[in-house]
């Protein structure tokens, strides 16, 4: 077990917290990201090319240009500056005016026509280094992850080497699941610049995907020396340490975040989650419940699977408050496929709680809705073989019998309508059954529990 001092120390409150999220947001290149001078510096007043390595002007369009940076000397008119080199630009004209052109808009912001004009440049001359790096940033801008990928890799085929086409590198191939390139290029990057905070988020994140978690750990402690109340780095800790099945420092970090006032829903579920998994169910319910309220507009699947997982586990009493909640807070959100998963739920808590008779009208809803609900069918058929009278036992055999024709459910509609069977010495009618489970899906225990039937049936035979 890795011994991180700063952040354990963190867990038992020596340094204070601040905010979890996911770390995969810091990869969403806000204004603040791509005004960062090391970014910045890639397009900003890139109006000339440079000599020896880039294309040349003619003596007419050198003209232009050095009118253009007259102008922008004199006034510093952009707009003005732009129209004359785009009305210079022809299909013969220099590839460095498209490049200027280019630049031009990306100050402004307009990633397509930015986009156009560096590919446009790229076009006419096909080793121009900037102009591919140039238009691989504008289309990290725009999310085009696998084609500024193209562009990237071309730059440093042509010599590129600097410290934002390594970044940038990284980050495209973090954003296409490409995490051992992502962490070679963040390394050459950090290498250059070690201090561009968000190529070390990205090392960090592309470790973590890689299921590196001491050394993603490790990253991260380093960012947090100078950055202690960056949220999305401790949340990215917390579950770096659940990774390494430490479940008490990821707990105990959510948890100081949590008296900070910083928590999440996304963060309050994470720690429902570990409670639950701990068997501290009331505990785990008020962080689900704080979750549920935090916000209207969440999806409500997330706590339908919190409720099935409750109910799993038998948990039954909170299974039914929380099922409350998510009505009452997601009402008019709820799908269909929600609603469904609900009252199969609430069939399930009621037939283990001894509440059966209220659970027919649920289940009758239920299969109304879908004459192949395998899980309603198989409820029905238990809860009527259960009453143990002729009728009970009439009713039961028809819907599992329904219930085997569902593919998913037919293994277990089979194994319960044998049960059933056994359960009213009805030998003879489950060793079929049962036989055909060891068909379909053989099972070991299964293969023990059809020995015993038949031996049974052997001897209620007499023979």
């Amino acid at each position: 077990m890795i011994s991180s001092k700063t952040i354990k120390a963190a867990a038992t409150g020596v340094i204070a917290l601040a905010g979890v999220a996911s770390l995969s947001a810091q990869f969403k290149t806000d204004t603040e990201f791509w005004n960062q001078p090391v970014i910045q510096k890639a397009f900003i007043n890139s109006y000339v090319p440079l000599a020896d390595t880039e294309p040349e002007l003619s003596e007419e369009e050198q003209v232009i240009v050095k009118q253009v940076l007259e102008l922008l000397k004199e006034n510093g008119d952009k707009d003005q500056a732009l129209a004359m080199i785009e009305k210079a630009i022809t299909d013969s004209s220099s590839a460095a005016l498209d490049f200027i052109a280019g630049g031009f808009y990306a100050e402004k912001g307009e990633m397509k026509e930015a986009i156009k004009y560096y590919d446009k440049a790229t076009a006419k001359y096909d080793s121009f280094l900037r102009a591919f790096r140039n238009a691989g940033i504008m289309k990290v801008r725009e999310g085009r992850y696998e084609a500024a990928l193209t562009d990237f890799t071309k730059a440093i085929e042509l010599g590129a080497k600097d410290t934002t086409t390594m970044g940038l590198l990284g980050l495209c191939y973090v954003n296409t699941e490409k995490y051992f390139s992502a962490e070679s290029a963040y390394r050459e990057a950090i290498l250059l610049d070690p201090s561009v905070k968000d190529w070390q988020v990205g090392l960090a994140k592309s470790l973590l995907q890689q299921r590196k978690y001491e050394e993603g750990i490790a990253v991260l402690e380093q960012i947090l020396v100078d950055d202690p109340e960056n949220d999305i780095l401790w949340s990215s800790a917390a579950n770096a340490y659940l990774g390494l099945e430490d479940a008490e420092t990821a707990v105990a970090i959510q948890e100081i975040v949590d008296r900070l006032g910083k928590s999440t829903p996304e963060s309050l579920v994470f720690m429902g989650n570990i409670y639950m998994s701990r068997s501290l169910n009331e505990l785990a319910l008020t962080y689900f419940e704080r979750a549920i309220k935090m916000d209207a507009d969440q999806d409500p699947q997330v706590y339908v699977n919190v409720a099935e997982t409750m109910t799993a586990r038998g948990t039954y009493d909170q299974a039914s408050s929380f099922i409350k909640d998510i009505r009452s807070n997601f009402d008019s959100k709820l799908d269909d496929d929600n609603k469904l998963s609900i009252l199969r739920l609430e069939a399930q808590i009621a037939l283990a709680t001894g509440a059966g008779d209220s659970v027919m009208p649920i289940l009758e809803e239920l299969i109304e809705r879908d004459p192949m609900d395998g899980q309603a069918l198989l409820l029905l058929a238990e809860f009527n073989s259960n009453k143990g009278d002729v009728d009970g036992y009439s009713r039961a055999d028809l819907y599992f019998e329904r219930a085997t024709k569902v593919r998913k459910y037919e293994t277990r509609a089979l194994i319960s309508w044998a049960r059933s069977y056994v359960a009213r010495e009805r030998f003879d009618k489950a060793i079929p059954l049962l036989e055909r489970v060891q068909v379909i899906d053989p099972q070991d225990h299964i293969g023990r529990y059809l020995e015993q039937v038949r031996k049974v049936h052997i001897a209620s035979l007499g023979l």
